[in-house]
């Protein structure tokens, strides 16, 4: 456990890297490539350009990598080749904490903890009234179901969530994304 705690990320900050002012939210890829492995590429010669404010949706099959290519805005992952920026800024040179404070992502695999629904969506912001977290759960459509259950929003989800129902767990983990008010939000 120890060894596993020790471990530096693979994903540092350079020595030289600044904190991300409030973001717009405009994203560029140039040129990008990334692969797991030096033998199989997943990404190759990706560019594109997102407008801020804008909303773009990839589709494509189970494998062709719109999972990883999400991962290289909040710097999960560096691309192999080219650059990733938002502003103007390109990635590898501000701090990770500075970016993902401004990212939200919702992934495939929901991770919600063993506590209250409440609790749950909280967790995107902390700090966060109980006001506006029923605000970001009726945003996510949410609000509903969650009234229905006998305690509302203090009804415990169980370990992983498995007292909601795969469609539940996804609105829960939509308005925690909500809650924390990104400048760029990831739906996987």
């Amino acid at each position: 456990l120890f060894e596993l705690l020790d471990r530096e990320p693979e994903i540092q900050d350079d020595v030289e890297a600044v904190d991300l002012p409030e973001l717009e939210g405009h994203v560029v890829f140039e040129h990008v490539a990334f692969s797991y492995r030096s033998d199989i590429p997943v990404l190759q010669d990706i560019a594109f350009e997102v407008a801020a404010g804008t909303t773009v949706v990839l589709v494509g099959p189970s494998g062709a990598g719109k999972t990883t290519l999400m991962h290289l805005i909040p710097r999960f992952h560096d691309p192999i080749s080219g650059h990733v920026s938002v502003d103007g800024h390109d990635l590898r040179n501000v701090r990770v904490q500075s970016l993902r404070e401004q990212v939200g992502l919702v992934a495939q695999d929901v991770h919600l903890f063993g506590t209250s629904v409440r609790e749950n969506i909280r967790y995107g912001r902390l700090e966060a009234t109980d006001e506006a977290v029923e605000a970001a759960a009726r945003a996510a459509n949410a609000h509903e179901f969650i009234c229905e259950f006998p305690e509302g929003y203090e009804s415990l989800v169980g370990e992983r969530g498995v007292k909601l129902s795969g469609g539940q767990r996804q609105r829960v983990s939509i308005a925690r994304a909500i809650l924390k008010d990104p400048r760029i939000l990831l739906l996987d």
